[in-house]
């Protein structure tokens, strides 16, 4: 399991029995031969992100689908209530200079 020879210490380190760490303890797990899984580990945790990333996709075009529905079935609404709320208020100076207003501004950064 380590690459490393038992009696290998860490240049400037501490060595195992000032840190309190039993060389027989440190032996045995040298020796334990124990297969850790670590491709099946891997292969679980990519399935599971690439299921995550799936489920955030989905629900992101959900969400996007019904934004959509929602704002065409609310549109002629809006633009009815627009005319309405404009076609009034333009019988006013203050909806005519408003208009006005508009109209010099967006000229403006058209020519700019």
């Amino acid at each position: 399991m380590n690459d490393f020879p038992s009696d290998a210490r860490p240049v400037g380190g501490p060595s195992d029995r000032a840190a309190g760490l039993d060389p027989d303890l440190l032996r045995l797990f040298d020796e334990a031969s124990v297969d850790t899984h670590d491709e099946a580990f891997v292969a679980a945790m990519l399935g599971r992100l690439q299921r995550a990333r799936r489920a955030r996709l989905l629900m992101r075009l959900i969400l996007t689908a019904a934004i959509i529905v929602v704002g065409a079935l609310v549109a002629p609404y809006v633009a009815q209530a627009t005319l309405t709320v404009m076609g009034s208020f333009a019988l006013y100076p203050a909806g005519c200079a408003c208009a006005a207003l508009i109209a010099w501004r967006s000229a403006r950064r058209r020519f700019n």
